[in-house]
Parts: C-alpha cells; structure tokens; sequence
C-alpha cells in the first residue's frame, strides 16, 4: 500500500467512527503548559495530551534536533508504457524495493508508468528542510541511471516527472516514541528512517495507549525509549557526507561483483541501519 492510500483509507475510517477531522488548519504554536495548547490561524485547541506525529519536520523541534539526520528520497515517473511492462510480464501495482542502504524502490500504476525513487541521496544541514524539497529533484538522472542498471531492456525509457521529499533517519534506523522532553502530556513518534507505511500500524498503538496512559503491551514496547543522539554540526553534516559517499561507493563496487575497500565497509558501518544489517566481513 502507499502513503497516500493509507491515509484516505485511515481518514474514511476515522470519519465512519465519529472522529472530527480538521484539514488545512496548520499548528502555528505549540504551548507547553498543562495541558498543552495548540493554536492555529483560526482558533486554539487545549488537549490532556497532543500527539506530535510530523514526519521529518518533527526534527525542528530542539529536543529531537540531534536525534535524527534528514536526508532526501528522490522520485522519478516514466511515461505510459503498458505494453512493455507486459513484455516482461510485470504485475500490475506490484511494489518492490531492495535491501540496500541507498535503497532502491519501485512500482508500476494504473496507467503503465513505472515510479522508481532512491533513497539518501542527500543530507539536510542541521535538519533544516524549509522548501528545499519542494518541486522536481536534482537528482533524476542519479535515479534514472539506477533504474536503467536494474532493468537494460527498459534502457531507452525517460523520466516524465520527478519529485522529492525529506526522510528522518534515527541513530539505529528504527523509530521511536514517547514524551517530548519529558513532558508527559506531548508524546511523539519520529525516526521511521524510509520505513513508515508498515511500521505506522505499530506507531499508532504505542501513541494510542500512551495517550489513553493505558499499561499494556504497546506502552511497554522496547520502542517506547529515548532516542539516541548524533554528533552536534558541524561533525554531523560534514561526516554523514562522508558516509555516504562510502555507501555509494561501496554498494557500485558490490553491484560490479567486486569486494570493497575495508575503509569504505567501515565508514558504510557507521551509517544508520537500513531494512538489514550490513554484512560483516
């Protein structure tokens, strides 16, 4: 499923159950008495608790400013090509993605497109996203040329469209969740690293019993934890540049059937975990 679809599908269910939803009223400011107040354009919300569930902008806040590193996922789309996605015999809709930390990910449409992103190719200075993501990616070509790698006979086909978006990766590439800053009537989720549409079924019962103070199985999850810090910038932009340059060459030299250097397989070993772990050698 994609982000999209999970979440029309999770606000037609929110709705049929009684929930009010209040659409394109952004928060402006966050007050954190007891209880908190949320105050947006046109009013103001006081809650027993607030749940702070924003993505990778969650890393503006100060608590969490040294918990994550945001980095850029970039996407392209090719024309309709329906007829040659049933010459190798592709499903319709099926989604795939590979296991590196540079990951590669992809899906066919409804129409016979084929939508094909990477991840981390770049890293965010201090967190900062502002509208840098916003708009087509600079790196089309970098993805085009991955998805051509993967797939010769698709050789001659372009990029209609590209787009991309900010991802916050935590220190051990698995999220986490609790109170912000020890302020027990905020709780956050944050630290998906790219990893969001399966584990948000996870994430929404830990912040559900955490926000009912319920005593249960997801409010004792080993993902209700402190999140572990990351170096102060400007260590922290400076090496992750140099981290990934050693992911990307490490995993070209994999893909060319050759063994990397043992430096660049240290310096690959300090990135954040991705889907699996990297190999020792």
């Amino acid at each position: 499923m994609q982000p999209a679809s999970l979440a029309r599908g999770l606000r037609r269910v929110a709705i049929e159950r009684g929930v009010r939803l209040f659409e394109r009223s952004p928060m402006r400011r966050l007050e954190r008495t007891r209880p908190p107040l949320v105050r947006t354009d046109s009013g103001s919300v006081r809650a027993e608790r607030v749940v702070l569930a924003l993505n990778a902008w969650v890393a503006a806040l100060p608590e969490l400013r040294r918990s994550l590193v945001v980095v850029t996922s970039d996407v392209i789309a090719t024309p309709p090509i329906p007829e040659r996605l049933r010459d190798i015999d592709w499903p319709d809709g099926v989604g795939i993605s590979d296991s590196r930390l540079m990951v590669n990910y992809w899906r066919s449409t409804h129409d016979g497109r084929i939508v094909f992103g990477r991840g981390a190719g770049g890293l965010a200075y201090g967190a900062r996203i502002g509208t840098r993501y916003d708009g087509p990616t600079p790196r089309a070509g970098w993805v085009l040329d991955s998805f051509h790698r993967l797939y010769p006979s698709l050789g001659d086909v372009t990029a209609e469209s590209s787009w991309r978006g900010p991802i916050d990766r935590s220190k051990v590439g698995l999220p986490f969740f609790g109170p912000l800053g020890g302020h027990d009537s905020i709780l956050v989720g944050a630290g998906y690293s790219g990893n969001g549409v399966g584990p948000s079924y996870l994430g929404g019962r830990i912040l559900a019993s955490l926000t009912l103070g319920l005593d249960d199985q997801w409010a004792a999850s080993g993902l209700v934890r402190r999140p572990g810090g990351l170096p102060p910038e400007p260590a922290r932009y400076l090496g992750g540049r140099g981290v990934r340059a050693a992911v990307a060459r490490k995993e070209l030299t994999e893909d060319a059937g050759r063994e990397p250097r043992r430096l660049d397989l240290f310096l690959a070993g300090l990135a954040p975990a991705a889907l699996v772990p990297l190999k020792q050698r």
